[in-house]
């Protein structure tokens, strides 16, 4: 729900940008020609009021529109822009595809692995069809044997495996799907949202046989779905096996672990598979969150390392981040994942002491 990280990469390539997300920070504000700040409710985006900022855009210069996870459970207003311009990435009917419960019933049909899920039978943990950032999944503790009503339209039941939430991200030209990078994803948990997004780290080693497991599920639905640009495949490894979680059809958060990888997303989507070079360090992020609501000076020193930069509101001289709500993202490189990790979560504990 950020746009910071591509709107910074497309704008290396020469672009000018127009950005719309959640936060309009600091950084996004810097590098886009306008950036609009969306509001959400209990349901997500606010449609309306995205159809209005959007109607009222100047598009007729426009290379096309980018997008990340802001339409994961909103696929038919990604096919209401996909009227207005092009879209540089997968068609909305992907998306749909692959934000359905239908969508085990596919991985079923090409022999993928997955763990067991159901809309009837509780299993270990209940998922929202379409949620992102980890913060929809929740345990299951009671009995119940199947989903309250106003839940059943867009929950569902996944048995839990115990193991290493990992990705990989991939590019496709609608035929082949060319490996980026395996990448680990980090929790920042808390007692109402245990399996909340912390941030990844890339250049994760998994077993040869896993990765190869990972590398044909990303085939196999490359040519069903004819997946173009880049894309990320979710999973857990158990330490022996590979079980896939979810497919996310559109540029992801560990698109922003590697180099500038915009001009492999735009080649890819034209239907031409990029020459990628060999990383051979690691990159991590740590997401900082708000345990408490918080007030920031407007002067405050960032350190170098800092990315989502909050912004104030126009008029005030300090910036408010509401208890829960991410602060800013720390960066770091090593040699090494783990190493690249723990660097990470040391700088953005410093940063946290600062803070408070």
């Amino acid at each position: 729900m950020s746009a910071r990280g591509y709107a910074q990469a497309a704008v290396a390539c020469g672009y000018e940008v127009i950005t719309l997300d959640a936060f309009a920070d600091a950084d996004t504000c810097s590098v886009a020609k306008h950036a609009f700040k969306l509001k959400f409710n209990e349901e997500g985006l606010d449609l309306t009021e995205f159809k209005h900022i959007f109607s009222m855009l100047d598009f007729s210069n426009c290379a096309g529109f980018l997008y990340g996870s802001l339409f994961d459970n909103a696929p038919d207003v990604l096919a209401w822009v996909a009227d207005c311009m092009p879209l540089i990435g997968n068609a909305p009917a992907i998306m749909h595809v692959t934000k359905q419960f239908e969508f085990f019933v596919l991985l079923d049909d090409l022999h993928i692995k997955h763990p067991e899920v159901s809309r009837t039978k509780q299993l270990g943990l209940m998922k929202q069809l379409g949620g992102t950032g980890g913060t929809h999944i929740q345990i299951c503790l009671d009995n119940s044997s199947s989903l309250p009503s106003q839940l059943q339209h867009r929950h569902y039941y996944q048995q839990k495996i115990e193991g290493v939430p990992v990705s990989l991200l991939f590019v496709a030209d609608g035929k082949s799907a060319q490996t980026v990078g395996f990448n680990q994803q980090l929790l920042a948990p808390t007692a109402s949202m245990p399996y909340r997004y912390g941030g990844a780290v890339s250049q994760y080693l998994l077993p040869h046989a896993s990765r190869q497991l990972f590398e044909s599920a990303a085939q196999k639905l490359t040519q069903s779905l004819s997946l173009r640009g880049c894309n990320s495949l979710d999973a857990i490894f158990d330490g022996q096996d590979l079980w896939v979680l979810e497919l996310n059809p559109r540029l992801s958060a560990s698109f922003l672990l590697y180099p500038n990888l915009m001009t492999a997303h735009l080649q890819a989507c034209a239907g031409s598979l990029p020459k990628l070079p060999i990383y051979n360090s690691a990159m991590a992020h740590s997401v900082l969150y708000a345990e408490n609501e918080m007030v920031i000076s407007a002067d405050f020193v960032w350190p170098v390392d800092a990315m989502d930069i909050p912004s104030a509101i126009a008029g005030q001289c300090n910036v408010k981040i509401a208890q829960d709500m991410p602060v800013c993202t720390i960066s770091a490189e090593a040699e090494t994942a783990e190493s690249a990790h723990i660097f990470a979560l040391e700088q953005a504990n410093k940063l946290r002491q600062r803070l408070y």
